[in-house]
């Protein structure tokens, strides 16, 4: 009875791990990697006019947010892209627990489904869920989006907040008006991009 007992457990374990090989390799066939210098998507309108997610965390603790504020560029001899969080947001929490975050970009046809993403708290219901995505993970263990077309990681490399006595009048207002915590920037080593 135990021989067939351990049988059954390694040919569990055995099917378990075929099901998780073909699944990376699926994913691994949808992206391509490429270097930060081979993106070739306008940064303004990638950032501004098509928004973008953020995410952090892990599997079963993570979240993603939609942005229209960042920077992508060079600094201290390194690829960086650089996001800013209120500390307002469900996701502040995650940028400030894990050491890596994720930005990625959707094709047009997605925008009305990352204005539901920048509308809806993960605090409140399963975002990921409620947009449709498909939540992949990197080897690092961040998520990425099986819709997106593009995928960036970062490793954080600095965070601080804006400072409130240094911020133009008009931006403080903003901030007064509005609510919202005063934004966290988040300078990332670029790791690793890929493209579908």
């Amino acid at each position: 009875m135990k021989r067939i007992i351990l049988y059954l457990l390694a040919l569990t374990m055995l099917m378990s791990c075929s099901k998780n090989t073909e699944k990376t390799a699926a994913t691994a066939k949808a992206w391509q990697e490429i270097t930060p210098e081979e993106i070739d998507l306008n940064p303004v309108r990638m950032i501004d006019g098509d928004w973008l997610e953020v995410s952090a965390g892990k599997e079963g603790n993570m979240n993603l947010m939609t942005i229209s504020w960042g920077t992508i560029g060079e600094l201290w001899s390194k690829p960086v892209f650089i996001v800013y969080v209120s500390t307002s947001r469900y996701t502040f929490r995650f940028m400030e627990e894990n050491d890596y975050f994720t930005v990625t970009h959707f094709p047009a046809s997605m925008k009305e489904k990352l204005g539901y993403l920048g509308r809806v708290s993960g605090r409140d219901e399963d975002k990921v869920a409620g947009a449709g995505l498909t939540v992949e993970f990197t080897e690092l263990g961040n998520p990425i989006y099986a819709e997106a077309d593009l995928a960036i990681e970062c490793k954080k490399l600095y965070a601080q907040q804006f400072d409130a006595n240094l911020l133009p009048a008009e931006q403080r207002e903003w901030y007064e008006r509005s609510g919202l915590g005063i934004h966290y920037m988040y300078i990332g080593e670029i790791l690793h991009v890929w493209k579908k």
